[in-house]
């Protein structure tokens, strides 16, 4: 099996009915539909509300053996003024965890920090929280100020087997530090774009460089994964297709989430710049 995890931030967007999803299709029905193209799902939700855990039973019903869910860890652990209410809020949502990690579909947990978490300011915090997470879980770590890009922090990070996220965002240059068993990367983009149904930008240059730090850095990683939103290039189905190719991966036929079974070609990825917002 490849040790490429590639797929989406999310499953879960309307603009998608249409050029992925057959018209008419219930919501109900995408996560069946986009676990017939990709293999694994980072869930972006989590992140503003803990799912339930009769939700995240779901999931793991629903999709296929061997999918795997990484989900960011809720805002109310990463971003909280006071940490008071932090361990009761982690443990809770790392215990929901539990059907997705017995069924074997359990990717990393991310924690995503905001750009005004500084290490001036916050590195007991991080400590704390790295410690807070149980081993067993297979911990992803975005960082988004620079203030954190010393060798410190790569230290702890190891120490912890948490990986360092590769993100692709405007403001952020991670350095290309491997600090786990695990690679992660997100290619996020920023936000003007607001329709999601096709690729409006050329992220190739951002997906070739990430393709070399996979070669590089990530070379000997046990597992690489790697998602990409609808911001990045406009329709993230399509990201994906255009990064696994990049990687000599099988291309993931996006026809499959309609029900049709097919090899992806380059005519299921609509050109790079043709409406640019």
């Amino acid at each position: 099996m490849s040790r490429y995890w590639l797929g989406c931030s999310g499953w879960s967007y309307d603009d998608w009915v249409g050029p992925f999803y057959p018209r008419g299709t219930s919501p109900s029905e995408f996560l069946e539909r986009y676990a017939r193209v990709f293999r694994t799902v980072e869930v972006d939700s989590s992140f503003y509300r803990p799912p339930p855990p009769t939700m995240i039973r779901r999931w793991a019903e629903r999709t296929p053996p061997g999918f795997r869910f990484s989900l960011k860890i809720p805002r109310g652990v990463t971003h909280a003024s006071e940490a008071d209410s932090t361990p009761e809020v982690l443990a809770s949502f790392l215990a929901s965890l539990a059907p997705l990690a017995e069924a074997g579909k359990l990717g990393p947990v991310v924690l995503q920090f905001p750009r005004s978490f500084r290490r001036e300011r916050h590195a007991p915090r991080l400590s704390a929280l790295l410690e807070s997470v149980p081993r067993r879980f297979a911990l992803a770590v975005e960082l988004r100020h620079d203030s954190w890009w010393v060798a410190t922090t790569r230290t702890e990070l190891e120490a912890r087997g948490a990986a360092l996220v590769w993100s692709v965002v405007p403001g952020t240059q991670p350095p290309a530090w491997r600090t786990a068993d695990h690679a992660y990367a997100r290619f996020i983009g920023d936000r003007a774009l607001e329709r999601f149904d096709r690729v409006q930008r050329d992220g190739r240059a951002a997906l070739e460089a990430m393709r070399t730090r996979f070669d590089e850095e990530g070379l000997t990683a046990s597992a690489v994964y790697a998602y990409s939103n609808n911001h990045f290039m406009g329709f993230a189905p399509a990201t994906v297709v255009e990064l696994a190719g990049l990687l000599h991966e099988p291309l993931p036929s996006l026809s499959r989430a309609a029900g049709r079974d097919g090899q992806a070609t380059l005519d299921d990825i609509a050109p790079a710049g043709t409406d640019p917002a």
